[in-house]
């Protein structure tokens, strides 16, 4: 069984994301200007022999068109020899363009059988939550490539190496998450460093600079999202990273970027250092925040764990979304 289908199996047995939304944001419809990263997905005559059913806070019902006399189309789908995708359903929130993070309600068969290898209850009470890259995860990444934020989609895929047999997959996307901070740049601001951005993935990096800190907490918009402004109590999901001023800024001392997963936070200091919480208080989704933080916004005199203590602190933060 390959990886990312043990993956979606085994959400159902653990809560990935606490209270997160299923609900498509009301205000931010389109990611303006971000360029695929996955390939188009593509159709099929296999894929339009399994017939979708949906049904309300259950797992659709799949039926498998009998094969015609003299058709070489066998059902289920055994035979077939590359990903094919059909949406059932469109949806009309922002479409999934790669390396990003989705929450799914989510079905996976045997292309051989038809059999339930394992599911969701397409309730809002067990979704998936997973990053579809170009990398780690093409395949599917290219499947889903387009479809739209509360779309019902079925695709297919065939055997490969570390998969004894071939997938049918129904996915509804509930949620899909920027892949990095989108909207107008902003020009920089004096007293912070300056920010560089990667070309194809956004993930961010500073150039040392050549003033010191600032004393008091100091932010600024790099990147102006057009979508819904962050409250306190609210629930975001970001990718950050972090670095301590003074510091090798090619060093930071953690990174979401470079885990791999974008974080969730609930923006209250009773779980964040309360800099971290200005930060993102009163940003729009789709913005990109720098942040200085002297020590009594951080870690303080004691510090934290690598973090020294009396640090002043930079953070570069892109906001993703916001869950309901």
């Amino acid at each position: 069984m390959s990886k990312l289908k043990a993956i979606f199996i085994s959400a159902a047995l653990v809560a990935v994301l606490a209270g997160c939304s299923s609900t498509a944001s009301p205000t931010l419809r389109a990611f303006e200007g971000i360029t695929p990263t996955c390939e188009s997905n593509k159709g099929g005559t296999e894929i339009d022999q399994v017939k979708v059913t949906p049904q309300t806070n259950k797992p659709p019902i799949l039926e498998f068109v009998t094969q015609q006399p003299g058709s070489t189309i066998k059902a289920p789908l055994a035979t077939i020899k590359a990903t094919q995708t059909r949406v059932i359903k469109e949806g009309n929130g922002p479409a999934f363009t790669g390396n990003q993070q989705v929450i799914a309600e989510y079905g996976v068969y045997s292309s051989s059988t038809g059999a339930v290898i394992g599911e969701s209850k397409f309730d809002g009470t067990n979704p998936a939550t997973q990053v579809f890259d170009a990398t780690n995860s093409k395949l599917y990444c290219d499947a889903l490539s387009g479809v739209k934020e509360g779309s019902l989609v079925i695709f297919a895929t065939p055997a490969t190496e570390d998969d004894i047999e071939g997938s049918i997959f129904v996915i509804e996307l509930k949620k899909v998450y920027l892949p990095h901070a989108n909207g107008d740049v902003q020009s920089p601001e004096a007293g912070l460093p300056a920010v560089v951005r990667a070309p194809k993935t956004g993930q961010p990096g500073l150039i040392q600079p050549n003033f010191s800190a600032p004393t008091e907490f100091k932010k600024a918009v790099l990147i102006q999202g057009k979508g819904e402004t962050v409250k306190a109590g609210d629930s975001v999901t970001v990718h950050y990273t972090g670095w301590i001023w003074g510091s090798s800024f090619e060093a930071p001392f953690d990174s979401s970027w470079n885990n791999g997963t974008p974080a969730t936070f609930n923006v209250s200091t009773s779980g964040l250092i309360s800099g971290f919480v200005k930060a993102l208080e009163g940003a729009t989704v789709g913005s990109q925040i720098v942040a200085s933080l002297p020590p009594a916004d951080g870690y303080g005199p004691e510090g934290n764990g690598t973090i020294p203590g009396n640090s002043t602190l930079v953070f570069v933060i892109d906001i993703l979304g916001i869950n309901k």
